[in-house]
């Protein structure tokens, strides 16, 4: 069972993000890049991921000047991700900002190699790459 606290402190960073987690989430949101869907402030006990792709079990993590000295904490909440058989990848938010393009593909390209290794998940990709779900037809040309 969740944690009713852990859940309604997730509701509240989604109504109050950071200027990074504000394009983060504009970068990833609606299956803009290969169809893969995105959530945000996602709660996994006793985290809360800033992106989560449950399809591809890649959690995105964007850190700014207050993961500065928390080495230690972020070191244990990722081997504590990773021991769930996520995938964590983490951008300061100077490459969020700075190289948009790199950072959505990055985001992108773990996806498509953590779908691939899948086989129950690897059919459900297009030639193009795209992610499609179980309940949608051909995809559209991007």
């Amino acid at each position: 069972m969740l944690d009713p606290r852990l859940l309604e402190y997730a509701r509240r960073m989604r109504t109050a993000p950071s200027p990074t987690e504000r394009l983060a989430w504009r970068l990833l949101r609606r299956r803009r890049r290969g169809g893969f869907h995105f959530r945000r402030q996602h709660p996994i006990p006793p985290y809360i991921a800033d992106f989560y792709c449950a399809v591809a079990k890649v959690v995105v993590e964007v850190d700014g000047d207050s993961h500065v000295g928390q080495e230690d904490n972020d070191r244990r909440r990722q081997e504590f991700l990773e021991s769930l058989g996520l995938k964590v990848l983490r951008f300061w938010n100077s490459r969020v900002f700075d190289e948009q393009d790199s950072f959505t593909e990055t985001v992108y390209q773990e996806c498509l190699v953590r779908v691939e290794a899948d086989p129950r998940l690897a059919g459900r990709l297009d030639d193009a790459g795209q992610f499609r779900r179980r309940d949608s037809g051909p995809t559209a040309p991007a």
